[in-house]
């Protein structure tokens, strides 16, 4: 059967299966609306329904798999639906998690396993594993960002009618309890759960618990604001009350942060599709162009041919991997992640590697090891110098060895089309040939390769020892045009099958390419500086909104707002993290070590600002122009989103349509252009000979 039929099968399948989890999603959630108990009671029943020893499986699978890069995204999107929808505990959201990513990852292997069977065909099973892929992605991504947009419009709103209740009742836990009954469900959840936390015996530990399973930062802020007045109560400034002006503030940035997202959402979307529609379109385009224009059939198994649809096609997924970046909106995509094996650290080990890199790293005290080493940290790697180069001098050694193979397996085809494409022997109209001509171009492919075999033997082949073998094979009933052009077609194809070989240039082109491969970590460094500092300052905007919050509390403290900051932010928080663990046995030094391990200047303001509450001036005297100034930065802050949205929208429109400017130009346009000049030029040749 046709593969395209399977492949279109499997794209399906694939649709289905998400529409499966989607559906599984919403019975789910409709069970817990009828659930009016506990909302910890789907968790309990989930426990023990499940088997003990499955319990441990997911348990142990979850952490196995988090380190595999092919599966931690899957896994991550698919915790965040849940832990949006439901309120488990960590426990169970590892499980539920691990229940589904083992479902869906088990339809999409189910589907591919039939299509091997049916279609017996490599190429399908490339495309099939390439549409489950992005299939797959995109499905999980419409989830994902559907359910937190609606559960950030759904805190909006909750938020101005706990702003009302509490003008009321000037009590929090009342007024959350009384916003809640007329919430939505997702929300209500949420906020059910918080308040159940705030009026419980210990809630400092059921907070900690919560901020582990929270779907996003909103809430984390909103429940331990919520906490401190409760514990140390509300007081009135100049704009009012404490509470409702941060709740004011709350509001105002997750409508920036809706308005980011929707607006990139509205400039990106589709454009993934896009980079990678020329990948699918380059097989139809091939066979439209060699049916109805058989010229370009030796252009497309040719040499160029090939090195024109590998460029295309790793154009193409660069294209779709940077889109993709430029497209999420998870901030933590920008957070290195340890949570792996350090392989890096096993092959450095090894005495040879070792010894290499130890002479490509630059030494210490110098201009090149000082950019490099801010060069990672800037880009929030987790790489060491002597691993960075040791990831440059692996993919130079790949790119090079990939160059090699790939000039072997051109040569090889170059061959191997010598030996079986039929053999034109008179110029055709745009390469057409009828029935009959194609089976005397076969035949006369035999009767050549019957004479290439007899001449291989020979050690020096000459024009008249050609001729003699021709006469004897065709017995001398050519006439002296037919066998002078019989004569020149076997000695250029002999000609193809001596120069058949890797060529010098062909070495120093894999060196070049090496070169290029050992510059690329660089380069991507470069990238992810570039595309970190666009959210930074997105992240600053919102320290500072957090930090007025908090600097109008009087017990608050350094170590305070930095844990604070440490729980709100994404991009320093692995920096941040690492400050609180060393504050205690020494605020300033943590801090200028804060400053060193993240070098961005509007950040580094704020830890300087920090220096100064730590013995001199209190958090609410150092950071007073936050809200004097409050009106400059939010006009500040409108400029940079405009900024950053146009910037990411310009990028990702020269993105998406490049790998089809790329089809269009290089795999349908010059295949005729190359080879009607070249047809231009044989037709040429022969009239001259006549």
């Amino acid at each position: 059967m046709n593969k395209w039929f399977w492949i279109l099968l499997l794209c399906g399948i694939s649709i289905l299966s998400s529409g499966l989890f989607l559906l599984y999603t919403i019975q789910k959630e409709k069970k817990r609306k009828r659930n009016y108990g506990s909302v910890w009671t789907a968790g309990a029943l989930a426990k023990r329904k499940t088997h003990p020893k499955l319990l441990i499986f997911y348990q142990k699978a979850y952490v196995k798999l988090q380190r595999v890069p092919l599966f931690q995204s899957q896994i991550r999107r698919i915790r965040k639906k849940l832990s949006a929808v439901n309120t488990y505990d960590e426990y169970t959201l590892r499980k539920e998690t691990m229940r589904i990513t083992f479902l869906s990852l088990g339809l999409i292997l189910l589907a591919l396993v039939v299509l091997a069977v049916f279609s017996r065909s490599w190429l399908a099973i490339f495309f099939g594993i390439l549409i489950a892929v992005v299939v797959n992605g995109l499905f999980m991504d419409l989830f994902v960002n559907r359910i937190e947009d609606k559960l950030l419009k759904q805190f909006s709103l909750f938020l101005e009618d706990n702003r009302h209740a509490y003008q009321e009742l000037r009590m929090v836990d009342e007024s959350i309890y009384q916003a809640a009954q007329a919430s939505p469900h997702e929300i209500k959840l949420q906020v059910e759960k918080i308040h159940e936390i705030l009026t419980s015996n210990e809630p400092q530990k059921g907070l900690e618990k919560y901020y582990a399973v929270a779907p996003n930062r909103y809430l984390k802020v909103f429940s331990g604001i919520s906490h401190l007045i409760l514990e140390y109560g509300d007081r009135n400034l100049q704009k009012g009350s404490m509470y409702l002006n941060s709740i004011n503030k709350l509001v105002q940035e997750i409508r920036y942060d809706l308005l980011r997202r929707q607006r990139l959402r509205y400039k990106l979307g589709g454009l993934t599709l896009i980079s990678l529609a020329p990948i699918l379109i380059s097989f139809p385009l091939k066979r439209w162009a060699e049916r109805y224009f058989p010229i370009t059939e030796d252009f497309y198994q040719g040499r160029i041919g090939y090195l024109i649809q590998l460029s295309i096609y790793a154009v193409a997924i660069i294209s779709y991997v940077l889109i993709r970046k430029l497209a999420e909106n998870d901030e933590a995509k920008y957070v290195a992640r340890s949570v792996r094996r350090q392989w890096e650290k096993k092959v450095y080990r090894w005495p040879l590697i070792k010894w290499l890199v130890d002479r490509l790293v630059p030494a210490p005290h110098t201009r090149q090891h000082f950019r490099l080493s801010l060069l990672l940290k800037e880009a929030n790697s987790r790489l060491t110098l002597e691993w960075f180069y040791l990831h440059r001098l692996l993919i130079s050694a790949g790119c090079f060895l990939g160059v090699l193979v790939l000039s072997l397996f051109l040569h090889w085809n170059a061959v191997h089309h010598v030996w079986t494409d039929p053999t034109k022997d008179k110029i055709n109209v745009l390469g057409y040939m009828s029935d009959k001509e194609t089976q005397q171009a076969r035949e006369l492919t035999k009767s050549d390769n019957a004479i290439l075999k007899d001449l291989e033997k020979t050690k020096d082949v000459s024009r008249d020892t050609v001729v003699q073998r021709v006469q004897e094979v065709d017995g001398q009933t050519l006439r002296d045009a037919d066998l002078n052009n019989t004569v020149n077609r076997i000695l250029d194809k002999l000609g193809t099958l001596n120069s058949e070989y890797l060529r010098w240039w062909e070495l120093l082109a894999a060196i070049a390419v090496g070169a290029v491969g050992y510059g690329l970590p660089l380069w991507i460094l470069q990238f992810q500086r570039r595309m970190r500092a666009l959210e930074m300052q997105n992240e600053v905007d919102q320290f500072h909104v957090l930090i007025s919050i908090l600097s109008e509390f009087e017990r608050i403290s350094v170590e305070s707002v930095l844990e604070w900051m440490e729980r709100y932010g994404i991009i320093f928080k692995p920096a941040i993290q690492r400050a609180l663990l060393t504050f205690d046995s020494g605020a300033e030094e943590a801090l200028k070590t804060l400053q060193q391990e993240a070098p961005f200047e509007p950040f580094e303001r704020i830890v300087r600002r920090l220096l100064q509450g730590v013995e001199k001036i209190s958090i609410h005297e150092a950071f007073d122009d936050l809200e004097m100034e409050q009106e400059y930065y939010a006009e500040q802050k409108k400029e940079r989103l405009e900024r950053l949205i146009r910037k990411k929208a310009s990028w990702g429109k020269m993105l998406g349509w490049t790998p089809g400017a790329l089809l269009i130009a290089l795999y349908l346009v010059f295949p005729f252009l190359y080879m009607s000049f070249g047809q231009l030029s044989d037709l040429s040749t022969q009239i001259q000979t006549i």
